[in-house]
C-alpha cells in the first residue's frame, strides 16, 4: 500500500460526518494533485432508499446549480454509474445534446475539470453511491494521472464506501470464504495493474483457467466484477497491494 493510500486509509475513522468526510475528500485532492473529489450515496437503500448521505469538494454554488437544474437527472456520469459496474472516464460518455452540453458548459464555469473519473458502488440492498474525481488539465496529463492512480482510487471509492455505510449502521458483510493461494495471487497481480496474458504466463496457467480463478474469486467475495472483488479483497486483508 501506497503511503498516500494509507494516509487516506489511517485517516477514514475520523470521517463519521458530511464534514469530516468533506476533509478527507480535500486531503485525497491535495495528495492525488486533482482539481475536486466527491463521494456521494444517492441511496443507502433498503427501507433507507430515499436517504442519501456523502460530501464533496466542489464550491457550495456548483452544488446548488447542480441541483437546481436537475443535472442529476441527465447527467452521463449518473446514468452509466446507475446501470454499470466499472470505472469510467468522463471523455467516453455520451455528452450530445442541448442539456449535457449546458451542462459541461457550467461545471467549467465552476471549476469541476475537463476531465473525470467516476467509480460506480452497488450494494445488495440497493445501496448506490459513485466516487468522482476531476481535474482541469490537458488529455496527455490526464491519461498519465489516470493510469498512475487508478488502481488506488478504486481502492478509496470502496474502503470510503464500506467505512460510510457502516457509521451509518448499513451492514456490508465481509466476505466469509477463503480464497484459494493461487486466487489470491490473480487478484493480487490485477490489482498491481498487471495484463492478463501476462498472469496467465507468469503464473503459468491458462487464460481460460485464469478466468475460472477470477470468476471463483469473485463468486467468494461477492464482488460484481474484478474491481469491486479487488477493492473488498484488500478492504478485508485477504490481498495486499
Amino acid at each position: 500500500m501506497s503511503e498516500k493510500l494509507q494516509t487516506i486509509v489511517d485517516q477514514l475513522p475520523q470521517a463519521v460526518t458530511e464534514e469530516g468526510l468533506r476533509r478527507l475528500l480535500v486531503k485525497v485532492r491535495k495528495l492525488y494533485d486533482l482539481d475536486n473529489a466527491i463521494y456521494y450515496a444517492l441511496s443507502l437503500g433498503g427501507d433507507r432508499a430515499a436517504e442519501e448521505f456523502g460530501a464533496m469538494t466542489y464550491s457550495p454554488d456548483w452544488h446548488a446549480r447542480y441541483e437546481e437544474a436537475g443535472y442529476r437527472y441527465t447527467d452521463p456520469t449518473v446514468v452509466a454509474m446507475q446501470s454499470g459496474f466499472a470505472p469510467v472516464e468522463w471523455r467516453h460518455l455520451d455528452w450530445s445534446g442541448q442539456a449535457n452540453r449546458r451542462l459541461l458548459a457550467e461545471a467549467a464555469e465552476f471549476g469541476v475539470g475537463n476531465h473525470g473519473y467516476s467509480i460506480p458502488l452497488h450494494g445488495p440492498m440497493g445501496q448506490f453511491a459513485m466516487f468522482n474525481v476531476s481535474k482541469s488539465c490537458t488529455e496527455r496529463e490526464w491519461a498519465l494521472l489516470i493510469q498512475e492512480i487508478s488502481q488506488e482510487l478504486l481502492i478509496l471509492a470502496h474502503s470510503i464506501h464500506t467505512h460510510s455505510m457502516s457509521s451509518l449502521n448499513i451492514e456490508t458483510r465481509l466476505p466469509s470464504k477463503t480464497l484459494s493461494p493461487r486466487e489470491r495471487d490473480v487478484l493480487t497481480l490485477i490489482s498491481q495493474g498487471v495484463r492478463r496474458a501476462q498472469i496467465a504466463e507468469k503464473l503459468q496457467i491458462s487464460e481460460n483457467t485464469l478466468r475460472v480463478y477470477l470468476e471463483s474469486a469473485r463468486n467468494k467475495l461477492g464482488a460484481v466484477n474484478t474491481f469491486h472483488a479487488v477493492a473488498k479483497g484488500v478492504k478485508a486483508g485477504i490481498i495486499r497491494v
